[in-house]
């Protein structure tokens, strides 16, 4: 068991890194928004979707893409993907199911995969494998400004890095969800 926290930018589409720390307050991630695109950037300027992180750690990195349109038309229509790697080498996706709660399931190579999922109005997110043991859970704070969030990862079945870097990407598609629908 590891516990983890951070505290998200002041600004929301800053690509200023944001250190991840341990229970004794180390520093041992590095998390950053980045874009592919000038027209990813002013989306999220404008206060809409991130589309893209990455977290690096000592001896590797890890980060997800948000699929690209073909001539125009999303490859999956239905859902909105990210494609992840890990050392630029593609270890799986993360992709939205509709549902009563929000969901998001990494799918890894091996068809291992990893059900991230939150309540109707929490902001806790809790992670379950595919035999639905817990495998990390989180709490933020909410009504600031910026952010804080506690991680508790519970297995070493999965790089920690990894983890964190997806339940970012969960939280920042629930909140961009919850706008759309104020």
């Amino acid at each position: 068991m590891a516990l983890f926290h951070f505290k998200e930018n002041f600004f929301g589409a800053s690509t200023k890194p944001i250190e991840i720390y341990d229970e004794q307050n180390n520093p041992v991630y590095m998390m950053s928004l980045y874009y592919t695109s000038s027209k990813q950037e002013t989306f999220a300027l404008l206060g809409r979707k991130k589309h893209n992180f990455k977290i690096e750690f000592d001896g590797g990195s890890y980060k997800v893409i948000q699929e690209r349109s073909i001539e125009g038309k999303l490859k999956t229509p239905f859902k909105t993907v990210w494609e992840v790697y890990k050392n630029d080498t593609k270890i799986g996706t993360f992709e939205t199911r509709f549902g009563l709660k929000p969901k998001i399931i990494f799918i890894g190579v091996k068809n291992d995969t990893l059900q991230f999922e939150s309540g109707f109005i929490s902001r806790s997110v809790k992670v379950t494998d595919q035999q639905d043991a817990v495998i990390m859970e989180t709490k933020s704070e909410r009504f600031k400004i910026a952010s804080n969030h506690d991680i508790n990862v519970m297995s070493d079945q999965y790089h920690p890095a990894m983890l964190i870097m997806l339940f970012q990407v969960f939280f920042e598609y629930q909140e961009y969800q919850r706008s759309k629908s104020n």
